[in-house]
């Protein structure tokens, strides 16, 4: 007499739940489920034995323990052909676990939302429950995710069982699921104590796409999303457009972080992740006419970061000029439908979802052998800090674009200059090894419009040879940080060429 097949079934998403038993009970298996599940099935009209009735230990402590008994774990854990052990403790196979978990991580997100319902939550059984089938995968199939229900149905229908592939990849899915159930409690916890760089480092991201290749056509790729309530490039939507690339996401994410800086209408251009443009305006388009024209020669194939929604007449600005991409929060109907023509529709079109947020977060970046970690927290410049150290002072106007000019700074690679004008940058030396070249560089890519201009450093001078160089691009304030062992030779130096200078004492490297 062949044995009846089992599924334990419990669930706290029960989306598809009954369509997917029932099928099961078509290909003749027998259900146990817990309690709340077995209530939605009987609902339905499913005959289901509860869990309760099968290991006569009915549901106490608040049905905290209802699945935790031998009865249950020996029908999951028995290996094939072991029946007589099953027997002896009064347990049979069970061939199916269909478990998935509380939800803690959308319980945590939730605002207001106190330790003990967080607690509760945590969900002790069902983790219990899938590990158990995950590790006996050779024998018994294991469901975390609705998604998987039809897959295995037809599996069940075309072999009368689940094939050893299909199970593997269920065991594997399974372990994922509870590993990121874990990282979630220990992550909220670790929030939870202040911990702003957490005794261990617990990732759960989701692998969302495969890229069209990485830096080089030649490395592989591909995207994994982080649960976050903001504005961001990797949850953001693509309207259109080619596959992304590793290099795509990178551009689009400097541009969308420096568009996220300012309240007013903001514009960014970016090449290689360093902003050749950015301005304000009142109006989003004349910003992004304003940023392009900064350097059109290196926005040429550029992204662009916009922080309003896309209106018609700035996309009927961006149309006639040649770019792979754009990333802001929304487009008009008439906009969007323009945008679209570019490129033949390989344009690159992003809508963020969220609002705008300034703190991004920690940031993470890989080194052999270990992982770098760091807040992105940022102080608020404060012109009451600054301390002029010249004997020119700078006005309201020079004050107000060196602020502009820092919140820029701060996403521009180091060695750094960039130098404004009128809340716009007019030229940008960045990544550079030296200071001085920096300098060169700026001036060279403003030409005339550096004459007047205000320059904001990254970091200190270390020698004179940096203002001499703005000084013949016409440059009339700088700002740096200060701190350098040579400050006063540098002071000098602007005095002697009748530049204004303020210590900010704010570093802005950017590695």
């Amino acid at each position: 007499m062949v044995s009846p097949r089992r599924a334990l079934v419990s669930v706290s998403d029960k989306e598809g739940l009954v369509e997917f038993s029932r099928g099961l009970r078509a290909l003749g298996f027998e259900l146990i489920g817990s309690e709340g599940t077995a209530k939605t099935l009987k609902g339905a009209g499913l005959p289901v034995m509860t869990v309760a009735d099968y290991t006569g230990l009915h549901e106490g402590l608040g049905g905290r323990v209802k699945t935790l008994h031998p009865k249950i774990f020996a029908g999951i854990l028995a290996p094939r052909g072991d029946e007589k052990d099953l027997a002896d403790l009064d347990a049979v196979p069970i061939d199916l676990v269909v478990v998935n978990l509380y939800p803690f991580e959308t319980t945590v997100t939730k605002p207001g939302v106190g330790l003990e319902e967080a607690i509760e939550n945590i969900d002790i059984g069902g983790v219990s429950l899938i590990r158990a089938a995950a590790k006996n995968a050779t024998r018994v199939g294991v469901v975390v995710r609705p998604a998987r229900y039809p897959d295995v149905l037809r599996a069940l229908q075309e072999h009368r069982s689940i094939p050893e592939k299909l199970r593997n990849e269920l065991a594997m899915e399974a372990f994922e699921y509870t590993s990121r159930y874990d990282a979630a409690i220990f992550n909220y916890f670790a929030k939870r104590q202040g911990t702003v760089l957490p005794p261990a480092l617990r990732l759960a991201y989701d692998k969302v796409a495969d890229l069209r290749y990485g830096e080089n056509p030649y490395q592989k790729a591909a995207l994994y999303q982080e649960p976050f309530p903001f504005a961001a490039t990797a949850t953001a939507e693509k309207l259109q457009g080619k596959e992304l690339s590793y290099n795509n996401l990178i551009d689009l994410d400097a541009a969308l972080r420096l568009a996220t800086e300012f309240e007013r209408p903001a514009a960014v251009v970016i090449k290689h992740t360093n902003p050749s443009g950015v301005a304000l305006a009142s109006t989003l388009a004349e910003a992004y006419s304003s940023a392009h024209a900064a350097d059109p020669v290196s926005a040429y194939g550029g992204v662009v970061g916009l922080n309003r929604p896309v209106d018609l007449a700035t996309a009927k600005a961006m149309k006639k000029d040649v770019l792979d991409a754009v990333i802001a929060p929304e487009y008009e109907a008439q906009a969007l439908d323009l945008l679209k023509s570019k490129k033949k529709g390989t344009f690159l079109i992003l809508r963020t979802r969220g609002p705008f947020r300034k703190d991004h977060g920690i940031d993470m970046v890989r080194v052999l052998g270990g992982v770098l970690l760091q807040t992105t927290d940022f102080p608020t410049p404060r012109p009451e800090a600054f301390k002029v150290v010249t004997k020119v002072s700078p006005n309201a106007a020079q004050i107000r674009d060196i602020l502009f000019g820092i919140l820029v700074s701060r996403y521009v690679k180091s060695n750094s200059i960039v130098l404004v004008k009128e809340e716009r940058t007019v030229g940008v030396g960045a990544g550079q090894m030296s200071r001085v070249d920096a300098c060169m560089l700026a001036c060279y890519k403003a030409k005339a419009a550096a004459r007047g201009s205000v320059a904001v450093s990254d970091a200190y001078f270390p020698f004179r040879d940096g203002v001499d160089e703005l000084a013949k691009g016409g440059v009339a304030t700088v700002a740096q940080p200060g701190g350098s062992i040579r400050d006063d030779e540098v002071i000098a130096a602007a005095d002697e060429h009748g530049i204004g200078m303020v210590f900010t004492g704010i570093r802005l490297f950017k590695h």
